[in-house]
């Protein structure tokens, strides 16, 4: 299984323009349905049709709505499973002041004890100007899945509108 790259909140796509890449890794990037109005079924459905049963040598990238979505499918499994790595960029599980809108989707998050044990590394990665997810909520995140915390300085949503084509980041975090 290639990483996995997850859509964004309310304007996610497959068109790599919208969002960072990890640089020169091959990614499969599942369609998110109605990103504009998430349901969990559909994301989840959409998850476990690109990702299947993850190994010890997976690799899943999740970008900000896709967090909470990738974080609620890996609790649904119930098949034995390892995953080799889980990076988080923007990730939260709790509503956003910024997206009230967000609310019905997020409602109290998920419980992520599943985890525990299954995953080789988690990194998550958080923009100190980040204008739709508090930092705080990405610490806490970070704090909740045992993963490394890194602070990239002025990338926003981490999106191209906010200049960022690329996060190396993000191989650094798969490759370490």
């Amino acid at each position: 299984m290639p990483p996995l790259v997850t859509a964004n909140a309310l304007t996610g796509t497959r068109d790599s323009s919208s969002r960072p890449q990890a640089n020169g890794i091959s990614t499969a990037i599942p369609v998110l349905p109605n990103s504009s109005d998430p349901h969990p079924e559909l994301w989840d459905d959409a998850i476990r049709t690109a990702v299947g049963t993850p190994d010890k040598d997976s690799i899943i990238i999740a970008h900000s709505l896709g967090c909470l979505a990738v974080l609620r499918y890996l609790r649904s499994l119930t098949d034995p499973w390892r995953l080799g790595t889980l990076v988080l960029v923007s990730g939260f599980m709790e509503p956003l002041p910024a997206l009230p809108e967000l609310d019905a989707y997020i409602g109290k998050g998920c419980d992520v004890t599943c985890l525990e044990g299954r995953v080789g590394r988690t990194t998550a990665i958080l923009s100190d100007n980040e204008p739709y997810v508090p930092p705080t909520h990405t610490e806490r995140l970070a704090d909740l899945v045992g993963a490394s915390l890194q602070v990239i300085h002025g990338a926003g949503h981490f999106l191209a509108d906010d200049g960022v084509t690329a996060l190396p980041e993000v191989s650094e975090s798969i490759l370490a």
